[in-house]
């Protein structure tokens, strides 16, 4: 069975959440896993996440499951919004690392690495633990072996699946997959599927986090640039055909990056559904 999870980020204002929660009426319909909420900025003088996690607690049936992000924070402010969360009936998290801001030799004690700050969590709460991987690399590794080494500190201090960083050619998931099973991971391994609303935008993305796009891809917007309802459409096909890419090979389970684009989400689950009732049927006919 088919199964999936999304991910959003916290609007900057009131009108924002409305238009998310509308989304998220609308996705949890579907029956996610999970809608995850990305980390917000430490300096805001407030907590956005915080915000639209408890905005959306309580109004949707769907699990929320906030991302907490250790590295620009002391243990003791991390910890506490950890507890923070879980006093609100929150008990899944997605548990990162994150950017090191400034100087950290004249702070508090603070989480180094992503392992400890896992372990942290699992020692003290109930959570459900999500933790991030590379199929194509981690941009900051040195090598692969000391890449799926960190890796796998973190799935033994306590996590329980490996969300995907975001990728366009399957191979690279493929043999991610394949080196978890030689490094003995054996938690699931969800890939990251992020719909192209915007190439130029992801283009930047991919820069910044050392993915890469396929030229054959890059071919196709380019042909239809500025055009940015074609585009919309193209990004959608493109991901609908990982998907059942994925699919055929054995994935049951995919973490959509939405960037809160509900149109493009469920065209996107709407069409693979369809395809799984049309697989369904053909199975029938051959089996009668």
């Amino acid at each position: 069975m088919l199964e999936f999870s999304l991910e959003y980020f916290p609007p900057s204002d009131d009108t924002g959440l409305s238009s998310l929660l509308e989304q998220a009426k609308t996705m949890s319909a579907f029956n996610p896993l999970y809608m995850s909420v990305t980390h917000s900025a430490k300096d805001l003088p407030v907590n956005k996440t915080l915000n639209t996690v408890e905005f959306l607690k309580g109004k949707i049936p769907t699990r929320i499951t906030p991302h907490l992000t250790c590295a620009p924070y002391s243990i003791s402010e991390i910890m506490s919004s950890a507890r923070e969360y879980q006093s609100i009936g929150i008990d899944s998290v997605v548990a990162l690392r994150g950017h090191l801001n400034g100087d950290q030799d004249h702070r508090d004690p603070f989480f180094n690495y992503s392992p400890d700050f896992i372990q942290a969590l699992n020692d003290e709460f109930q959570f459900n633990i999500s933790i991030s991987g590379y199929p194509e690399g981690h941009p900051e590794k040195i090598d692969d072996y000391l890449d799926f080494e960190y890796l796998k500190k973190k799935c033994d201090a306590g996590a329980n699946e490996i969300l995907t960083q975001w990728f366009f050619s399957n191979d690279y998931f493929y043999q991610y997959r394949d080196q978890c099973d030689e490094k003995g991971i054996s938690i699931p391994v969800v890939p990251g599927i992020l719909p192209i609303s915007d190439i130029e935008k992801v283009k930047h993305f991919a820069n910044v986090c050392g993915s890469r796009i396929p030229s054959s891809i890059l071919e196709k917007f380019e042909r239809i640039k500025g055009d940015h309802s074609d585009q919309e459409s193209l990004g959608i096909e493109i991901a609908i055909s990982q998907i059942e890419d994925l699919h055929k090979n054995g994935i049951d389970n995919f973490h959509l990056y939405t960037l809160n684009r509900s149109a493009m989400t469920e065209s996107i689950i709407e069409n693979f559904r369809d395809h799984l009732m049309n697989e369904s049927k053909e199975q029938k006919k051959r089996a009668s």
